[in-house]
């Protein structure tokens, strides 16, 4: 199993003799603790990774141990909480400078880590971290290619099992087994089924309101493989769409290509959410988008970087972003589209070709 230590600390302007990633209890398990490490099994909960330049270990719980050791990582079992602590403090002794992700470290590991190491300074590196994840490695794009192409072939079957009078959460239902049956761990995250009104709720999670003749269906899902995912949304509509309903759609549908257009290593992200914002508020959609363009994808949903007005980032060949402008109107309901792509020299991979056509189920 790859690791990521060399990577990360060519990845780093903060000087440290180790990085420490603690974990705490589900959910609060750094995703970085399985992007450095790669493991793909276990929870791995209180346990410890120590990154050095050229190496890697892992303090585990019995619990974890076999998930650890199979991965092909150094690992170290400890019985209770005094013998971690007594190994983390024997394997940092002598260093001046640790690292740790304080983004996703609770306060109570935060003083476990600063009691067991005593006087040594803690760095806060959740930048450089960030910034490893930010580019995509080879072994990672392989993994989450696999889960757009789990995801894709899944979205192509929705039509086939939403009909007029399905609940959301049993259209919700049948796409996870579909994505898992296509060999996916399981969702992303939990996949989003919107009917109707509700459309127009960005992070709706389904319910039992059935879908009717004349309403939107939104549907925001992705597979989880290997550790790695992926993140779709595509707007359907049961039976035929009124005027405003089919402009709505043109609109971001038009919306996503200028924002996939203007893509390519270089740009910036407060450009490319622009000229996505731009098609919208132009039409009488005006004021409707709002949230940013797009984000981060990798061990996480929400990884490193944004498509967005408030953050000036530059892409880079390897970055693996959403593309997911979107608009809603309360009551009446909401549209988005959404892809996954990878960055390159000059312009986008689109990940998950999933049909854009403005689909009746």
């Amino acid at each position: 199993m790859a690791t990521k230590e060399r990577w990360i600390f060519s990845s780093m302007k903060i000087e440290v003799d180790a990085v420490v990633i603690m974990n705490g209890v589900e959910p609060n398990v750094d995703r970085s603790f399985f992007y450095a490490t790669g493991i793909p099994n276990g929870l791995f909960e209180g346990c410890i990774a120590i990154i050095e330049p050229r190496r890697m270990e892992v303090l585990s719980s019995n619990l974890e141990e076999l998930s650890s050791r199979e991965a092909g990582i150094r690992t170290t079992v400890f019985d209770n909480d005094k013998h971690r602590t007594e190994l983390l403090a024997r394997r940092l002794k002598g260093m001046d400078r640790i690292g740790i992700n304080a983004h996703d470290l609770t306060l109570s590991n935060y003083r476990y880590i600063k009691k067991a190491v005593k006087k040594t300074k803690l760095v806060d590196v959740t930048s450089d971290m960030e910034n490893a994840r930010l580019i995509k490695q080879p072994d990672e794009v392989k993994k989450i290619q696999k889960a757009c192409d789990i995801a894709t072939k899944a979205g192509k079957e929705i039509p086939e099992f939403v009909k007029e009078g399905e609940a959301e959460t049993s259209a919700a239902a049948e796409l996870n087994y579909r994505m898992m049956k296509l060999g996916a761990t399981g969702p992303s995250f939990v996949t989003a089924v919107a009917f109707g009104a509700k459309s127009a709720e960005p992070h709706y999670m389904p319910m039992q309101r059935r879908l009717k003749k004349g309403q939107f269906a939104l549907f925001d899902y992705g597979a989880e493989y290997g550790r790695y995912v992926s993140d779709i949304t595509r707007t359907f509509i049961c039976g035929s769409p009124n005027a405003k309903q089919k402009e709505m759609y043109d609109v971001v549908a038009e919306a996503q290509q200028a924002a996939l257009d203007s893509i390519h290593a270089g740009a910036h992200g407060k450009d490319v959410d622009a000229s996505a914002r731009t098609v919208i508020d132009k039409s009488r959609f005006k004021g409707r988008f709002i949230h940013s363009t797009g984000h981060g994808l990798g061990v996480s949903v929400h990884d490193p970087g944004s498509i967005s007005a408030s953050r000036d980032m530059v892409l880079k060949e390897g970055m693996v972003l959403t593309v997911e402008p979107g608009t809603y109107i309360k009551g009446f309901g909401g549209v988005r589209i959404e892809d996954d792509i990878i960055v390159t020299k000059n312009g986008c991979k689109i990940l998950t070709p999933l049909t854009k056509e403005f689909v009746r189920v």
